[in-house]
């Protein structure tokens, strides 16, 4: 797609998809949200980059995708075996109000990103 318009619309728009994704991630435990919708946020906005600006980024690298996967996991697992209210403040309202909950929901929101992503190159085979 070549369109003069439409890539420097999206490059204003980017940015600030790229933040609600960020915003949706961390403060999923005080609102709707969290690391699965976030993680589609972002993935969706990597995916969009990708439709308007042609394939000029380049494959990533199945490497580096298994890595994303990889940490998404393992911050998952570590809820389990840590507990996912383990330096909790107490503070109802803030963002580390549940411990470490929010980096598990970062984490979450990595292995979606880097799926639907995955999935993305998959399916344009």
């Amino acid at each position: 797609m070549d369109d003069f318009i439409i890539r420097k619309t999206f490059r204003l728009v980017i940015i600030f998809l790229l933040l609600y994704g960020i915003y949706i991630i961390f403060h999923g435990h005080l609102s709707p949200g969290g690391g699965f919708s976030g993680g589609m946020i972002l993935g969706l906005g990597f995916i969009m980059y990708l439709l308007v600006y042609g394939g000029n980024l380049g494959r990533i690298p199945i490497n580096i995708a298994i890595l994303l996967v990889s940490i998404g996991g393992i911050t998952e697992a570590s809820k389990f075996l840590i507990g996912k209210n383990f330096p909790a403040t107490q503070t109802p309202g803030s963002l580390f109000s549940i411990g470490i909950g929010s980096l598990v929901n970062l984490g979450i929101g990595l292995l979606v990103a880097a799926t639907i992503i995955g999935i993305f190159y998959l399916e344009e085979k």
